[in-house]
């Protein structure tokens, strides 16, 4: 599978539906200012429920195109990736134990490991379908480095079918909606030297290690 044109894709897809969401943002904010007083009634509570929607769609979109667009690819630091996350798993089960500052700076300079990092965070949170908590760590120097994302909850594992994706021993013709991000998460590590590996620790303790 060519990496990039996955790339080009998503980056495409999410630079024509970004500008209606936030046009959408935009056109409530309007209608909330033309308002008198507080809104209220049916009409408040069609746009309260249309700007939760919006703001998820944004959220979703910005996931989305740090995971799998070209935007993901170099980055100078970790942040974005971080509040990212952060903003995608709001009002979650599942808890994002992330401190600023981890992964060290230097690490964002190897090409893809921001990208490959937050596509890790998403494969975890489906991990914990009862809900649980995603921490953060790494180690190492830019040159040879690893970090460390450890899914503590129910089930902790990942499901075998999302795990047979990870280490492409699923052909794309076999692929299914549920194991499709497994599959991607485990091409972007390859094609940017990472060494993905899944290893369970416990009970309810998972960790997705990558090393470099």
């Amino acid at each position: 599978m060519d990496i990039q044109v996955v790339e080009l894709v998503c980056s495409r897809l999410c630079h024509d539906l970004i500008s209606p969401v936030g046009a959408i943002h935009n056109g409530l904010e309007l209608i909330e200012e033309m308002e008198d007083g507080p809104s209220g009634g049916f009409l408040g509570e069609a746009v309260k429920l249309i700007g939760h929607s919006s703001a998820q769609a944004d959220r979703r979109l910005r996931l989305f195109r740090l995971a799998y667009g070209l935007a993901g690819r170099e980055m100078r630091d970790f942040e974005g990736v971080r509040t990212t996350a952060a903003e995608w798993l709001e009002g979650a089960r599942t808890r994002l134990d992330w401190a600023p500052g981890t992964p060290p700076a230097a690490f964002a300079a190897r090409p893809g490991l921001g990208k490959t990092l937050l596509n890790t965070v998403m494969l975890a949170e489906e991990a914990l379908t009862h809900g649980g908590t995603v921490s953060i760590g790494s180690e190492g120097t830019a040159e040879s480095g690893c970090i460390r994302l450890t899914a503590a909850g129910r089930p902790g594992v990942l499901n075998p079918d999302a795990e047979a994706a990870l280490a492409g021993r699923t052909a794309a013709d076999a692929l299914t909606p549920r194991t499709v991000h497994a599959f991607v998460t485990g091409r972007f590590a390859d094609a940017y030297g990472l060494r993905l590996s899944v290893v369970p620790c416990g009970r309810d303790l998972l960790e997705i290690r990558l090393a470099w």
